[in-house]
């Protein structure tokens, strides 16, 4: 693999996906399910759910109507997480060279 040596990491030239190593954008949305469960999914995809969000009855009872925006908030921390992950990725510097001289 070639290396950049004025960045001091590992370029991947070569990659057949043009978008590696980047995020890739997605429009997700967060629906209601016909069992009350709370629903996260990729707009552009069929299938299972990315997540579901399913309070008890009773937590039902006490939040009422604001089930929704508690699940809307728990996704939120959830993809501020992600972000800070990929984040701490990025701008990680990962050195696999040998040192010339050891301390």
């Amino acid at each position: 693999m070639p290396y950049d040596s004025d960045n001091e990491i590992e370029v991947d030239h070569d990659s057949s996906d043009h978008l590696n190593g980047f995020a890739k954008e997605t429009t997700l949305e967060l629906v209601e399910g016909d069992n009350g469960k709370l629903l996260l999914r990729d707009t552009e995809k069929e299938g299972a759910p990315l997540m579901t969000i399913d309070f008890s009855e009773k937590l039902k009872e006490l939040l009422g109507s604001d089930t929704q925006a508690i699940g809307q908030h728990m996704i939120h921390a959830a993809i501020q997480v992600i972000m800070q992950k990929q984040m701490s990725q990025w701008h990680a510097h990962v050195y696999d060279k040998e040192p010339k001289h050891y301390s």
